[in-house]
């Protein structure tokens, strides 16, 4: 009886609320699909406001009305223990507050309620829509809880173009050589060194509400082992992000400080932070599937403000090499690499069906590109045979050496 009265209370509080003020991303959902839609991505990352973002475009569509439609937060008190029996207990309790079903339903943080798969598979009557933060709500789990019938986004944390709208700025092209260009630069700084959480890039008080975030990764999402080895774990990783990484890295620098883990739960510990979206490893583009697996891997975090947030130097170049791996992911790149030649290196090489399509190397140039820069991108150039070849600048513009130059302020608006 207790949980029906906490149900009908949290059911009754959203139908008599109004939606939360929104500021739209430009990843969008669909509303028209039978499949299960789902929204996965780091904490923080704005899923539950692309939820709302969603129920706010069904009914000023005239698809639905708000009674219509039912949002359920897991992470609410009233909700908490549920079990996939108490769904069923959900419907009903809107029926009897509503008089008929729901024909949207929108369920956020629903890896708190276990088996929920096999609740979805009998019931699609409805417009479904889940979301949620943990590596239990990984894209291959949803799989095998739904058995395919779903499709799956990925939310992260937000793309300049949507950072400059937060901050109330409209970009247009016809400024680019006014005095509006260095108010672009001003913000990118601000966005390379904070980040990009919604609510941090709203918020005066950024490095304090970072750190909150970073602490409940700690707690939250890295908890496999103890909360002061994890923080050791993850503070690493912070500090090294755009380098070179491996295992034995990691274990000869935590063995440094008298700290007893194996090597094994290290590689539980990266496994843990790609799942829910900390950080993400970039192989060396080889063919050789064993070349790959040992060779140093390049490390990249879901946020360029936790640096900061952590009291380590800001570093403009590995934090604008960090957003343009992060803008790829959101591109739907796939294959991502970085290659390795006999003297430079290149950044990325973006493959398709590990065909070579374009290289990018990123540097932190002004008014002229170093010739190391270009060495790494005429060497990669003429071993892969990729289609193009870019060099992403901070303020640089133009052509060298055949290759294009683009600023890193143009590139992430000039969102293909």
């Amino acid at each position: 009886m207790l949980m029906e009265e906490g149900i009908k209370s949290f059911i009754a509080e959203w139908l008599t609320s109004a939606l939360p003020n929104i500021i739209e991303r430009d990843l969008s959902l669909p509303l028209d699909k039978d499949y299960v839609i789902t929204v996965t991505g780091g904490r923080r990352s704005g899923k539950t406001f692309l939820l709302y973002q969603t129920i706010k475009k069904i009914i000023e569509g005239g698809l639905a009305s708000h009674d219509e439609i039912l949002y359920v937060d897991f992470d609410d008190y009233r909700l908490k223990n549920m079990t996939v029996n108490d769904l069923d207990k959900i419907i009903l309790s809107f029926e009897e507050l509503i008089g008929k079903t729901p024909k949207y339903i929108f369920f956020d943080e629903i890896q708190d309620v276990k088996d929920y798969g096999s609740w979805f598979r009998k019931r699609l009557n409805a417009r479904i829509f889940l979301s949620g933060s943990s590596s239990q709500l990984t894209p291959l789990n949803i799989a095998n809880e739904l058995r395919g019938r779903s499709v799956n986004y990925e939310v992260y944390p937000l793309s300049f173009k949507e950072f400059l709208r937060f901050k109330g700025f409209i970009y247009n092209p016809l400024m680019d050589y006014t005095l509006q260009r260095g108010k672009i630069l001003s913000f990118l700084k601000e966005y390379l060194q904070f980040g990009s959480y919604p609510a941090v890039v709203i918020e005066k008080d950024k490095v304090q509400l970072l750190r909150s975030y970073f602490d409940s990764v700690i707690v939250r999402d890295l908890s496999i082992v103890k909360p002061n080895i994890t923080e050791v774990f993850a503070s690493f990783l912070i500090a090294n992000y755009s380098n070179p990484i491996t295992v034995n890295r990691v274990y000869n620098y935590m063995k440094g400080l008298g700290i007893k883990i194996g090597k094994d739960t290290i590689l539980e510990l990266f496994s843990k932070a790609k799942e829910t979206y900390f950080s993400f490893l970039v192989e060396e583009f080889e063919k050789s599937e064993s070349k790959r697996r040992a060779n140093p891997k390049k490390l990249y975090i879901i946020d360029t403000g936790y640096p900061t947030a952590l009291g380590y130097e800001f570093s403009i170049s590995r934090a604008m090499e960090n957003v343009v791996y992060l803008e790829l992911l959101r591109r739907g790149c796939k294959e991502v690499f970085y290659w390795k030649g006999k003297r430079r290196e290149v950044d990325f090489v973006v493959s398709k069906n590990f065909e070579p399509k374009i290289l990018i190397q990123v540097t932190y140039a002004m008014d002229k590109i170093e010739e190391r820069e270009m060495e790494g991108l005429k060497e990669a150039s003429s071993s892969l045979k990729a289609d193009e070849g870019i060099i992403i600048t901070w303020d640089y513009e133009g052509e060298v050496d055949g290759f294009k130059a683009i600023p890193l302020w143009k590139w992430l608006l000039n969102s293909k």
